[in-house]
């Protein structure tokens, strides 16, 4: 992930709250109930919104011995021929993640801690998430496509 003040800010923000959480708990023997939580659900959101600006800039996981050796045009290929599994995964995702959500609304589905916080705002971002993923992915797989079989790089 790119280093930039907004996101150093929001890992800082998470990092304050566990220190803040810590410190309570040690020295004054009064965590903070919401502390964890409000932690882990910041964490969650920044892990699965990277997923979409990771694959903008080709910072997924693959594996790049067999991959490498490909010409630019076969790379390609391979990557639209693909693109129907990871369409697959995403349409899933996107379906059952806004599922998930909508039940936890409509449910009014909390934590089982001291806290008790809402669930469904943090469920919710995992279709935003796979909604945005699924439109950087339609960019890359017209890229691709593109250059599959003109052999230009699309601007």
């Amino acid at each position: 992930m790119m280093i930039t003040k907004k996101n150093i800010s929001r890992l800082a923000d998470i990092e304050g709250i566990k220190v803040a959480d810590v410190t309570m708990r040690y020295f004054f023997n009064a965590p903070i109930r919401w502390g964890y939580e409000i932690s882990l659900f910041m964490f969650a959101a920044v892990s699965l919104m990277a997923g979409a600006y990771c694959l903008r800039h080709r910072a997924h996981v693959r594996v790049d011995v067999i991959y490498r050796r490909f010409s630019r045009r076969q790379q390609a290929i391979l990557d639209v021929i693909t693109a129907g599994l990871f369409f697959l995964f995403l349409s899933a995702l996107l379906k059952e993640g806004f599922l998930g959500a909508l039940d936890s609304y409509q449910l009014k589905e909390t934590t089982i801690s001291a806290y008790h916080a809402l669930l469904w705002p943090i469920k919710v971002v995992v279709p935003l998430a796979a909604a945005l993923l699924l439109l950087q992915g339609l960019a890359k797989f017209s890229r691709d496509l593109f250059y599959a079989v003109s052999r230009r790089e699309l601007s």
